[in-house]
């Protein structure tokens, strides 16, 4: 009989660290590093894992140690023996496309390592194979404005096109697995960590793993469950029967925002009950007709809406009042410029700079201000430092005049936002302390402050109106990233936003 372990930790409570001492546990008390799985959503999250597991055994090798320390599909491909060739790649994605007759945009996601093809069609498909749903019923129910018929061609085009190449895309290797569980490993200990946004079908790999392991950690927490839009079954994490342990103290949250969080939870009508303290600090809840008035200025900050375009507005005023700030993990200012124009007036005050650095400073000077045959900074050394005389007497630069003048390369409106970046004295070398993003973005982060704008696009509202649980673990999740101080900006139209 398994020994089954549901750990439930409520924001900021340390469920991580909670299932890192689990490892460390296992491991001293004698279990092979071999016989215990640990399995995230990512990748990053699972090298972790096993990397301060290395730090504290450092007998162990990373590379031979831990081969159960990884995410669901990628234990799956191991499994099953498929090899890299066998993986639906951009080029597949490409020709099926043409084929089917849709347009499909491709990443790479580097956290969990395949190619993310991206198409309304496409996607829903995906969902009901995760959810375990007849493909008729989800398009029903999907809202998708596409006829049935141009649905079922795409499915039907696309189960062809894989089974005439002997290719797999992820999802296949979830199928497969479940269907032959015989190949996954006996283990002592299996540790899953954010249960909570497992689809229906990561989750009878899960049970299966269960079944062939002695003892199992489920660690999550169903509040905040806001990945329902992508197939993740917050149902069957809550029905798992085992032994459950709350983390009840919050090393993050304050208690003005603890008392708010509360307020939202307990309006979910599906979850798991738990009571949980904040830390010893009153911190702050403010509310705002504008966001404009918002005290961004000083500190670190995290603003958040529930959907992207939101943000575009945010995006504008700070770049108006000269705020520096990454949205969705990207700069407001490009690096390269930020180097350029550091390094530039580096030089002009007698300071010697490297020889990449002299590279990005040549790419945004003027053609008239570098000679020509010198642009490209092929007469330098890689090995060397160089300062503003040596450039000029011996690799073609013709200027020393300050960055906004020489440096013409550099776009108007670049040019601008940096002059009012400067003028506040912010530093460019600097990595920006505000953060912009959507709150299903920003989960698992946090910072000291946070703004987050209670408007609802049409899909939210939607679903607030049918599925009020799922918006309610939305915004819990948003208010509870605050570390000392939480911005809540009203919505324009009080029925088109969340309610307090």
């Amino acid at each position: 009989m398994t020994d089954i372990h549901k750990i439930f930790g409520p924001p900021g409570c340390g469920k991580t660290t909670y299932l890192l001492n689990v490892v460390d546990q296992e491991l001293e008390a004698g279990v092979p590093s071999t016989k215990i799985g640990y399995f995230s959503f990512t990748r990053k999250a699972a090298n972790e894992a096993r990397d301060r597991a290395i730090q504290k055994f450092p007998q162990l090798n990373a590379k031979t140690d831990f081969p159960y320390f990884r995410t669901l599909h990628s234990l799956a491909f191991q499994c099953l023996g498929i090899r890299t060739e066998d993986i639906m790649q951009a080029e597949h994605f490409k020709e099926f496309a043409a084929q089917a007759g849709i347009e499909l945009a491709l990443s790479h996601d580097a956290e969990i390592d395949f190619v993310k093809p991206d198409n309304p069609i496409l996607n829903e498909i995906n969902i009901a194979r995760i959810k375990g749903e007849d493909l008729k019923t989800h398009y029903n129910k999907c809202g998708l404005d596409i006829e049935w018929h141009h649905f079922e061609f795409v499915e039907r085009t696309y189960r062809h096109y894989k089974r005439s190449k002997d290719l797999f895309d992820f999802t296949d290797l979830l199928e497969r697995i479940v269907s032959e569980p015989e190949r996954l490993p006996m283990l002592e200990v299996l540790i899953v960590d954010e249960a909570q946004d497992l689809s229906r079908l990561q989750w009878m790999m899960v049970e299966a793993l269960t079944v062939r392991s002695k003892r199992t950690f489920l660690a999550g927490d169903d509040d905040q469950a806001i990945f329902f839009f992508a197939g993740a079954d917050v149902k069957s994490f809550l029905a798992f029967e085992g032994t459950v342990t709350i983390l009840n103290q919050s090393y993050r949250v304050p208690a003005k925002v603890h008392s708010l969080a509360n307020n939202i939870v307990r309006r979910i009508q599906q979850r798991q009950p738990k009571e949980w303290e904040s830390r010893e600090f009153e911190g702050l809840v403010k509310t705002y007709h504008r966001f404009e008035d918002v005290p961004v200025e000083e500190g670190q900050w995290l603003i958040m809406a529930s959907t992207n375009y939101m943000l575009n507005p945010i995006h504008e005023w700070l770049k108006s009042i000269g705020v520096l700030f990454e949205r969705n993990g990207v700069p407001s200012l490009s690096p390269q410029i930020a180097q350029a124009v550091v390094e530039w007036e580096r030089l002009r005050k007698g300071k010697a700079v490297v020889y990449t650095s002299v590279q990005t400073i040549y790419r945004y000077l003027d053609t008239r201000a570098v000679a020509r045959g010198y642009k490209t900074f092929k007469t330098g050394d890689p090995a060397c430092m160089y300062t503003l005389d040596e450039l000029k007497e011996k690799h073609g630069l013709l200027t020393d005049a300050i960055w906004h003048e020489a440096m013409t390369k550099i776009a108007d409106d670049k040019k601008e936002y940096l002059i009012s970046l400067l003028r506040r004295g912010v530093k460019l070398s600097q990595a920006p302390r505000v953060r912009i993003s959507t709150i299903h973005g920003a989960k698992g982060g946090e910072a000291d402050n946070v703004m987050l704008l209670m408007d609802l696009s049409p899909k939210f509202a939607k679903e607030y109106a049918s599925n009020a649980d799922n918006v309610h673990r939305l915004f819990y999740v948003g208010v509870t990233r605050a570390k000392q101080s939480l911005h809540l900006v009203l919505p324009k139209h009080t029925e088109k936003g969340f309610r307090l």
